[in-house]
């Protein structure tokens, strides 16, 4: 067993100069580690990337002269949550902590001056929508447009924000925000040659594990790095497509709230109920009838169906108060087994062992042994379930809470042990000595968000996950279960003038024993000061893993 704590504190901060951003910063950090295990792991990652945005600009009279205390009152049409902020003597505002997407309402007024009210403004990840006004003397309010007030972005560095709208309109055959988030041009999808199948992202031609993936700030890459994907999960994101609300890719962000990356940060903010009801589904299903059934001439083993299915609802249990949103996404498939004994009509035939070789000695291990091979494969089968929920509280204009729980199951048999080249050429197996490769996780998260004056906001979050690996073989047995079965491997010798080969029984020669499980709690809090021409942040994180674990 292990456990690692991790204590970081932060500080940061950025000048303001006539509208422009110096980003200027000092970073402060510590860290503290407790490791007591024979056992090396890698270190528990230390990241809560941005998960919100916000409003900031300025407010002047048509000469340029700054307005000290204007009120600006920025709304989220959503659910109707306002928030209000006074401009300072520099006649600057900044409020954070926003939810993105959109739209937004933003109004401006002053005593003895037109007010001014932008609407449609769409926040993201990337960095703070900049607005600034220039208010003429008169009463009465009027609509302007994104134009008259200078709409801009304060980016957080170079990278690429993708919106709800751009998630639904991308055309994406495996849902998955890995289609998204190539169409930036410094990332690329490798296709994994480990068995897997999966795409491997890879940014600016780095290794995917050099990638940070975080879902609500929560760190869901791959933390024991035994993964195919980069993810906590082994054959997809591990979130359903649906409960995501904007997804980013950061390649050299300036804020300090990015860390714990050499590639790119992917970074992705889930969706939450809003004042309006909204519902929907879909089912995908396609067949061996919908293929065909040779490759360059050879033959493909049949596999099984592949079926797609999910549901979300989302919307509010106390109008303008209280909202939830809930997913789910499941996905079955096989992927076809092409390598097995002669005489069995596999499209690739192992010339070491027949089937009627292969059935004599799995008759002999059962009848003598009390151990079965299993019956011989061919179709591997996959199966993924992904659970997403998410309350939002506005408790009043000032706090907002919110809290997330995610799940997933899934499992994707793989062959351990059959051989075709190698050492260990032409050795047969059945099915119980198949394993599934998969993890079973649980996500939970806690944000509180808070506004307690004009210049002063405060950001607090706790996450815990659990991560259980799973690598088991379908006929069970490992050294660590109740009734472990040995390995058994049975030569067969086809004379002299024959190729030789192997029926192996029992675990793998990997699955001996493996028992994987990884607890992270999370604990941060951030506190930004608006000092008229200064922002202040400073904050605090603290990751504590606890890791218990064995490979055989």
């Amino acid at each position: 067993m292990q456990r690692q704590n991790k204590v970081a504190f932060v500080a940061s901060g950025a000048s303001r100069n006539r509208g422009k951003y110096m980003k200027n910063r000092l970073y402060l950090g510590l860290a503290v580690a407790a490791l007591a295990a024979p056992m090396v792991f890698p270190s528990a990652p230390l990241q809560a990337q941005q998960i919100t945005s916000g409003v900031e600009g300025a407010i002047a009279d048509d000469s340029g002269a700054p307005i000290p205390g204007a009120t600006v009152v920025i709304t989220d049409t959503r659910t109707g949550a306002s928030r209000t902020v006074v401009t300072g003597a520099s006649g600057s505002f900044n409020a954070s902590g926003l939810t993105v997407g959109g739209p937004y309402t933003v109004t401006a007024t002053a005593e003895g001056y037109e007010g001014q009210t932008i609407e449609n403004i769409s926040l993201n990840l990337q960095g703070n929508a900049s607005l600034k006004f220039a208010l003429t003397t008169g009463a009465g309010e009027i609509v302007v447009t994104a134009a008259r007030v200078k709409l801009s972005q304060v980016a957080v560095g170079p990278g690429q924000s993708f919106s709800t709208e751009i998630l639904q309109n991308t055309p994406s055959f495996n849902r998955d925000v890995r289609d998204v988030i190539r169409m930036d041009p410094r990332v690329s999808l490798d296709r994994d040659d480990g068995g897997s199948g999966q795409d491997r992202i890879s940014c600016l031609g780095g290794n995917d594990r050099g990638n940070s993936f975080t879902v609500d700030g929560i760190s869901q890459g791959d933390i024991y790095g035994l993964n195919d994907t980069g993810f906590s999960s082994r054959s997809s994101t591990p979130i359903p497509f649906d409960a995501i609300r904007e997804t980013q890719v950061q390649f050299a962000p300036f804020d300090v709230d990015y860390g714990q990356f050499t590639g790119c940060a992917i970074n992705a903010v889930t969706k939450s109920g809003t004042n309006e009801y909204q519902f929907g589904g879909f089912f995908e299903y396609s067949d061996d009838g919908m293929r065909g059934n040779k490759v360059a001439g050879s033959k493909v083993a049949p596999v099984e169906p592949e079926k797609r299915w999910g549901a979300y609802l989302g919307g509010p249990i106390i109008k303008d108060r209280l909202f939830v949103f809930g997913a789910y996404e499941h996905h079955e498939a096989g992927q076809s087994q092409d390598e097995g004994p002669t005489g069995a009509d596999y499209p690739i035939e192992m010339p070491g062992v027949s089937k009627a070789q292969f059935d004599a000695i799995r008759e002999v291990l059962n009848r003598v042994y009390k151990i079965d091979t299993g019956d011989l494969v061919f179709s591997r089968p996959f199966k993924n379930d992904r659970y997403f929920v998410r309350g939002d509280l506005q408790i009043n204009d000032d706090h907002r809470f919110e809290a997330t729980y995610q799940r997933l199951e899934e499992s994707t048999m793989r062959a351990d042990d059959l051989a075709t080249t190698g050492t260990f050429a032409n050795t047969a197996v059945g099915r119980n000595t198949f394993y599934l490769s998969g993890t079973k996780s649980n996500y939970y998260s806690a944000r509180l968000y808070s506004q307690w004056s004009d210049a002063l906001q405060t950001e607090l979050r706790y996450s815990r996950s659990e991560v259980r690996d799973v690598q088991d073989p379908v006929g069970g047995g490992e050294a660590q279960s109740g009734n472990p079965i040995p390995r058994i491997v049975v030569g067969v010798d086809n004379g002299a003038t024959g190729t030789p080969g192997a029926v192996e029984a029992g675990p793998g020669f990997s699955r001996s024993a493996n028992d994987l499980r990884t607890n992270v709690d999370q604990y941060r809090a951030v506190a930004k000061l608006d000092a008229g021409d200064h922002q202040i942040k400073v904050g605090m994180e603290l990751n504590r893993a606890r890791r218990r674990g064995r490979i055989g």
